[in-house]
């Protein structure tokens, strides 16, 4: 499992931005997601990700962060598990650490 920081995570968003190969998710709740997320990243719940493994196919790396870390940690296990071939890259510290760094956050709350 590769491991990325909050700040080189952030250049990559903003690099990589449309391309297809590449994916970044959000595996935190709905409810959590719709409260604070990372514009750009696309939600896809932890416990969805068996039934939407398919979403997966053809990607290149797939960036994966929940609040804190380790839900994304456990993410990337159960992907490895389900087949992805993809390079699947947990960043460090999730949200509190993109928090911590003072960088910006979207709400769907009004």
């Amino acid at each position: 499992m590769g491991q990325i920081y909050v700040a080189s995570f952030r250049e990559v968003m903003t690099a990589e931005q449309g391309n297809n190969l590449v994916d970044f998710i959000n595996v935190c709740t709905p409810v959590e997601y719709k409260e604070k997320h990372i514009a750009g990243v696309r939600n896809v719940p932890l416990d969805t990700l068996k039934d939407r493994v398919d979403e997966f196919i053809g990607k290149q790396t797939v960036y994966v962060h929940c609040h804190s870390g380790i839900r994304s940690k456990q993410a990337i296990v159960m992907l490895r598990a389900l087949g992805v071939s993809a390079e699947l890259v947990n960043v460090e510290g999730g949200l509190l650490a993109w928090d911590e760094a003072g960088y910006s956050t979207c709400s769907l709350i009004n």
